[in-house]
């Protein structure tokens, strides 16, 4: 992959074309401790100011959402635990959404309209200008009494989530939502047939403009224990079948968690616990990987 990278620089450099070298894989935060495997960080956000960034973050059999905020001098502030979210042990896979500017995340709070249960369910909040407003979960069309989770959104208010839901194919699914005005609620559809696997396919990123979802997957070919995963939708808006981004951006480590920036310019993600970038057109140099050797 080094050498289809550099071969392709020296190309465009022979049309005339001015160049830069490959970024290549950086973390989010070089500043922070790295993560073991009972503190593992993923699925990154960032608001669309850019002033407030908000992850995942385990605690032994906790997931916990983490924050950190940008004064009006420029300068990121301490690592602050968000711990006024309700939730009963489980707060994970935050995403702000480019249509409304909520923060989208999953919490296992109980459901003040149901009084009891402890699965995940999709809730969303307002930012404040030192805080956060009160969440709200979404209504029961989301959030079935199986485990939502996952929940992402494009800049047109398309909304996807995974499920286990007993409709789906097995494992965590893949769902696509759209808010109807006149029903006052969403409209949930199952992904085409084949883009699901019989396994968990979980924690979601969607391009801002709705082309392209990205998540984690068991399935095969595979270079780790799970593998990210790309889709596209054709001419007509269609998903097609996903396939593997490859050795661009996954290894025989865990690669999981992605999310991706509200400029759709940058593919977050986690590897080996630990938040890292890179730059799209990077990310994509592989997709479509069939399992061959990648050197």
């Amino acid at each position: 992959m080094r050498i289809l990278m550099s071969s392709s620089l020296v190309l465009l450099a022979a049309c005339g074309l001015e160049v830069s070298a490959p970024i290549g894989v950086q973390p989010i935060f070089p500043e922070l401790e790295k993560p073991g495997q009972f503190n593992r960080m993923y699925t990154f956000t960032e608001s669309a100011e850019g002033t407030i960034r908000v992850w995942t973050q385990e605690q032994g059999d906790r997931t916990n959402l983490y924050e950190m905020r940008k004064s009006a001098k420029g300068e990121w502030g301490p690592v602050r635990e968000i711990s006024e979210f309700p939730n009963q042990g489980m707060l994970t896979e935050p995403s702000f959404s480019p249509a409304d500017g909520r923060l989208y995340y999953a919490s296992n709070a109980i459901l003040p309209r149901r009084g009891k249960g402890q699965d995940p369910n999709i809730w969303r909040v307002k930012a404040t200008g030192r805080g956060w407003a009160t969440p709200e979960p979404l209504s029961d069309t989301i959030n079935t009494g199986a485990s939502e989770l996952s929940p992402v959104m494009d800049m047109s208010g398309r909304l996807y989530f995974t499920s286990n839901h007993s409709r789906g194919e097995g494992g965590h699914d893949i769902y696509e939502a759209v808010w109807d005005d006149a029903r006052n609620d969403w409209v949930v559809s199952n992904m085409p047939d084949g883009f699901n696997s019989k396994r968990a396919d979980a924690q979601l990123a969607v391009s801002p403009d709705g082309e392209r979802i990205f998540f984690y997957t068991y399935r095969e070919p595979k270079l780790g224990f799970v593998d990210i995963w790309t889709a596209t939708r054709d001419s007509d808006s269609v998903w097609q079948l996903p396939t593997n981004l490859g050795p661009s951006v996954n290894t025989v480590g865990p690669d999981l968690g992605p999310s991706v920036s509200l400029d759709g310019k940058t593919l977050y993600f986690s590897r080996d616990g630990q938040l890292m970038r890179l730059p799209m057109k990077e990310a994509l140099i592989s997709e479509g990987w069939t399992g061959q050797d990648p050197e």
